[in-house]
């Protein structure tokens, strides 16, 4: 769980491909990462990759 971080979207609901690519695009993770679906508009990122989540916490959009 070091490795994941919580997404809370607020605003438009979008769906799941479209966060999904929206993720990509946004923070260029450098290794793999998955996306998974909560309720109530959470979804968890988890990355593969120490650096890109240290990266994404520190100075992410």
């Amino acid at each position: 769980m070091a490795l994941t971080v919580v997404v809370k979207l607020l605003g438009k609901n979008i769906g799941f491909n479209t966060l999904l690519n929206k993720v990509s695009s946004l923070w260029k993770p450098w290794g793999r990462f998955q996306l998974m679906d909560l309720e109530n508009d959470f979804y968890l990122v988890h990355f593969q990759d120490n650096d890109d989540s240290d990266r994404i916490l520190m100075g992410g959009p």
